[in-house]
């Protein structure tokens, strides 16, 4: 059984897509398990440490590692996941109708615009409960377990734009048929909301239920499909990965 490393980030991320206080299920993965997930936006320094992370949870697991493209990881850059987001859409829309094909593509505009401006996007989910807590005059406070306390915390601070620490724990894993990826997943542990910030409405693009649709029981779709290539980038060198 592979190691968990875990990992509490350093500052406060973006809580971008958010079922931390209700699981959700993804849509398009037959017989998925409902899951807690969020998705966040990290600063340089944890995103910087969460690669060390990952790398070494897939050499743990698959006894090496080559180039992130290889893999299926739980953090990306936002260039890269706004990117990705983009060329997913492009495929998506291939065959619908242009009022859809539209409707597709101002939904990956705007979840590329989301992505791009942070260091990385973090994706973590648990089928457990997820640990929440609140800053009270410079006190940890929890949250209670309860459905109605839970429920008005998804509310007033757990939300799409609200500024948390997620603390979450990376697993190597083995890719289990031949047409997906070995990588690195990432379980959310806890989350300790910060402060607030401005709401983002609608989220700009789909629901969780579709973000981590890919990421529930390594579905047969490839989530790192049409990842874009590190040649020409001006932040990343020739010789480096691109993440």
């Amino acid at each position: 059984m592979a190691d968990q490393h875990r990992y509490t980030l350093i500052k406060p991320a973006r809580l971008i897509y958010s079922s931390i206080t209700a699981k959700s299920a993804p849509r398009n993965v037959r017989g998925a398990v409902p899951k807690f997930s969020g998705t966040f936006g990290i600063e340089a320094e944890d995103m910087a440490a969460i690669i060390d992370i990952m790398v070494q949870c897939i050499k743990s697991e698959t006894g090496g590692f080559t180039a992130p493209i290889d893999y299926f990881l739980a953090c990306q850059s936002g260039k890269t996941a706004g990117a990705r987001t983009l060329a997913k859409a492009q495929l998506d829309a291939q065959g619908k109708s242009a009022d859809e094909a539209a409707k597709i593509m101002e939904k990956a505009e705007a979840r590329k615009a989301l992505y791009e401006p942070y260091a990385g996007i973090l994706n973590a989910s648990s089928q457990y409960d997820v640990e929440l807590a609140h800053l009270q005059g410079g006190v940890v406070k929890d949250i209670p377990a309860e459905e109605h306390a839970r429920a008005q915390a998804g509310k007033d601070l757990f939300y799409p734009g609200a500024y948390v620490v997620p603390a979450v724990a990376f697993k190597g894993f083995r890719r289990k048929t031949l047409d997906t990826k070995d990588g690195c997943t990432a379980y959310l542990q806890n989350v300790l909301f910060i402060r607030k910030g401005e709401r983002i409405a609608g989220s700009g693009g789909p629901d969780n239920s579709q973000v981590f649709g890919n990421y529930a029981g390594y579905s047969d779709v490839d989530p790192t499909a049409m990842a874009p290539s590190s040649e020409g980038s001006s932040s990343v060198k020739a010789d480096e990965p691109a993440w």
